[in-house]
């Protein structure tokens, strides 16, 4: 019996090809953002505030007893104090209410009660939308915490009268472990860079959860919030892109309007909280699939789309395939091309981190994390993604969060004030 020839990596091998093919379409992906991220903080715009209209900040809250007191601290903190600060209690069945009420004796503050059971983010984020005064109105999640100047670069960024729409830039706060601090790079590097890219062309990926503003009159006229995916924030990003059609009206990112958001301590964590961003986002792209935001929503048509598919359904599969391929390689060639190939890519891989650090002002020690950055964590997420897929297609999918823990609050909050 014949045995199958060994595959080789010659030039005329089709997998040679492959593998080339995908090292460098992952490293378009990520080095292509980095000259743009450079301009962008060239030419980022000082905005200034010559007004102060009122801004209605609305918290959602579900269960929120360990976090919600931190979040409301920084906001009645804030530099800018023409706030209306409003919490909606949805169904909580733990000491939420109490947490709240330790704050109503500021005059701004505002609890409101929604009627049990839990109605869902979409909905109780209406609920305050529906009650809200201020001509601006800024949505956090209850676990964050901002710092003391964020609303009010929010506002000076929505004084330009075509800004319809500001993302802020959410970081991670409790990191207390590997996962945590692979994480905080991840937000800093393969979120923020794009996203200052992106605000090149007054166009933004995501309006995130954690810290999204809105012109309340642009908001209430795309109709709120759906409740029909588990990715509220992508869903209300496209709807907001796809009604700027015509008037021209720009979605900033404000990276200097900073949140810290609690991210997942442990692995089961981690899936929850990427299967609803992933399953989630597949939801909205399914639903909003038409003509509109394929070529009539402006530049998130031409620039956002297309990187939204290539982020979440190509680079993916062919970071795992290469990944793969890689440890075909080091059987048929030896190790130490491997090893050489490995400590190249970690090379780029840290300098990418290093400038995106630098460039937000970071902790520079998190670049150490960049080679299990490289090997094992995006392959992670790649994994996570291909389960949220199918979790999609069994029609399992589900609102889920991860587990609240509070124990790093305290210790960022009184960072924030200083800075």
């Amino acid at each position: 019996m014949s045995v199958p020839p060994i595959p080789t990596f010659e030039a005329e091998s089709p997998l040679f090809w492959l593998f080339v093919i995908g090292l460098a379409t992952i490293l378009v992906s990520d080095f292509t953002f980095i000259p743009l991220a450079i301009i962008h903080d060239r030419l980022q715009i000082l905005y200034e505030v010559r007004g102060r209209p009122l801004v209605t900040v609305i918290v959602p809250a579900y269960n929120e007893e360990r976090t919600i007191g931190s979040l409301l601290a920084t906001l009645v903190d804030q530099s800018y104090e023409n706030l209306e600060i409003l919490v909606v209690n949805d169904g909580s069945t733990d000491n939420t209410v109490d947490a709240v009420r330790g704050y109503l004796h500021d005059t701004r503050v505002q609890l409101i009660d929604l009627p049990k059971p839990n109605t869902g983010k979409a909905s109780a984020i209406n609920a305050g939308i529906a009650v809200a005064n201020g001509q601006i109105v800024i949505t956090m999640d209850a676990d964050g915490l901002v710092e003391h100047n964020a609303v009010m670069r929010i506002v000076a960024a929505m004084q330009n009268p075509m800004v319809s729409a500001v993302a802020g830039n959410v970081k991670v706060a409790n990191r207390v472990n590997l996962l945590t601090r692979l994480q905080a790079l991840e937000y800093i590097r393969d979120i923020n860079i794009p996203r200052r890219a992106f605000d090149l062309m007054d166009t933004s990926i995501v309006i995130p959860g954690p810290l999204a503003a809105f012109r309340t009159r642009d908001l209430r006229a795309v109709g709120n919030y759906d409740p029909d995916t588990i990715a509220e924030d992508f869903d209300i990003t496209i709807k907001m892109h796809k009604a700027k059609t015509g008037a021209q009206l720009e979605v900033r990112n404000v990276t200097d309007a900073t949140c810290y958001t609690e991210a997942p301590e442990n692995l089961h964590d981690l899936v929850m909280q990427r299967q609803r961003w992933y399953g989630g986002m597949t939801q909205s792209i399914i639903k909003h699939s038409d003509w509109k935001f394929f070529v009539k929503s402006g530049t998130y048509s031409a620039a956002a789309v297309p990187y939204i598919y290539l982020t979440l359904f190509v680079v993916p599969m062919l970071e795992l395939v290469m990944s793969g391929l890689s440890v075909v390689l080091a059987v048929l060639t030896g190790v130490v091309w491997y090893i050489l190939a490995f400590i190249i890519y970690t090379t780029l891989e840290s300098l990418t981190s290093l400038l995106a650090l630098r460039l937000d002002n970071e902790d520079e020690s998190l670049v150490a994390y960049s080679p299990a950055f490289v090997l094992g964590y995006r392959q992670l997420l790649d994994l996570i993604r291909l389960y949220s897929f199918y979790v999609l297609m069994k029609g399992s999918l589900s609102w889920t969060r991860a587990e609240r823990y509070g124990g790093t609050q305290e210790k960022v909050k009184s960072a924030l004030r200083s800075n």
